[in-house]
């Protein structure tokens, strides 16, 4: 992957606040036994959470890491956060990056060191807002205690947002709002759960690291709740390739003409700069854009001669029996 001088400039400019974050706070760091356990322990868990990421969209992967990072934010500041993000994040994305040295070692090299990178520059900004807001490690005690995390989890989410957005413009070309549209629009209920989690686990964690299964087991469910989601949007789009594989075998001219329209369609999105993911949606959806037809009976849609009028009708109406079928699937609206 050759990538585009205004692209190698921001990875550049990511990475060397990524440096410039590790150097300041570094010499903050105090390796006492109370440190090093809890940053074990989280760094343990991030690295699970980034290694089972989950695909939202083509190539679009988050994880439930936002939680266990913030989480360390709340119960050490900066330091504990770029303790764990480091060891955590590099470990899972050399791992799940590996696919791409046969791209190129440069290719490889440059994934592993914006994703890394950016993580640790939005960890820092979630850590200073969490400072400058008057934040402190638990107990709680007051509602006002909780603003400081509250604010610096959406700084979190708001700023890792931002970096992969630019990313992703540059080298796809794709709008800096979409991805973060995208999150509003689909995760809004995941990423508030997990607000929640994070804040939950610094106070569980602080209490006694022996109760942090209260914690983990909700997280996992959500985590879950990802997966299943995902694997829900994609099932629901097989069964209904299956159906539209169906009936081209029944009429191939209707199966061949749809997977035509399918590639030209995505040909066309590609070609005026949409989204690689809302290309591929458009595609799914050309696919079965004729599925109506499966009502349709083989004396009308199969017959030599012209049709009737009332045939004709019969014929007219496969856009709607489409449409009937699809209606309140998600990946399909």
């Amino acid at each position: 992957m050759r990538l585009s001088l205004g692209a190698r400039l921001y990875l550049g400019t990511v990475v060397a606040a990524a440096i410039g974050c590790i150097a300041l706070y570094a010499p903050k760091i105090q390796l006492d036994q109370k440190f090093l356990s809890t940053l074990l322990f989280f760094a343990i868990i991030a690295f699970l959470a980034e290694i089972y990421e989950v695909e939202l969209t083509y190539r679009r992967r988050t994880s439930t890491s936002v939680a266990i990072l913030a989480g360390a934010i709340f119960l050490g500041g900066i330091p504990l956060g770029l303790a764990t993000v480091l060891p955590a994040t590099l470990a899972a994305e050399i791992i799940l990056r590996w696919d791409k040295l046969s791209k190129g070692f440069s290719t490889f090299i440059s994934y592993v060191a914006f994703n890394v990178s950016q993580l640790i520059v939005t960890v820092t900004a979630a850590g200073t807002v969490f400072e400058l807001t008057g934040g402190h490690p638990p107990p709680y005690q007051t509602i006002a205690d909780f603003i400081p995390p509250t604010l610096a989890f959406l700084t979190y989410v708001l700023v890792n947002t931002s970096l992969v957005s630019g990313i992703i413009h540059l080298t796809e070309g794709v709008s800096l709002s979409y991805h973060l549209r995208f999150n509003l629009r689909h995760l809004h209920i995941q990423l508030l759960s997990l607000g929640v989690l994070s804040i939950l686990l610094a106070v569980v964690y602080a209490m006694s690291p022996r109760y942090i299964l209260l914690v983990l087991i909700p997280l996992a469910l959500v985590h879950i709740s990802l997966r299943g989601y995902m694997r829900l949007r994609q099932q629901a789009r097989e069964a209904f390739e299956k159906m539209t594989q169906s009936l081209m075998e029944r009429d191939y001219y209707t199966g061949a003409h749809s997977e035509a329209v399918a590639e030209l369609a995505q040909r066309i999105a590609r070609e005026i700069g949409l989204p690689e993911d809302e290309a591929d949606r458009i595609g799914a959806a050309a696919r079965v854009h004729d599925l109506g037809k499966i009502a349709i009976p083989d004396e009308i849609l199969f017959k030599e001669d012209g049709l009737t009028a009332k045939e004709w009708e019969v014929i007219k109406q496969h856009p709607v029996r489409s449409a009937e079928l699809l209606k309140g699937i998600e990946i399909y609206n």
